[in-house]
């Protein structure tokens, strides 16, 4: 598996939700961030698998 550093802007508000939400799991905000994306990655390999993936539908 390759790492990749990520570094992104957060807006105040999701920030907060995040400390919150990492404060009650017990976890660092870091790894609260990272198995959110870790999550949206697995659901858009899966729809790319059920072929589900595309943002435009032809008419």
């Amino acid at each position: 598996m390759t790492r990749v550093q990520l570094c992104i802007d957060v807006p105040e508000k999701h920030y907060r939700a995040y400390a919150n939400q990492a404060e009650r799991q017990g976890v660092t905000v870091e790894s609260l961030v990272e198995q959110t994306l870790q999550v949206l990655l697995e659901e858009a390999e899966r729809a790319e698998e059920e072929g589900t993936d595309h943002l435009i539908i032809p008419a």
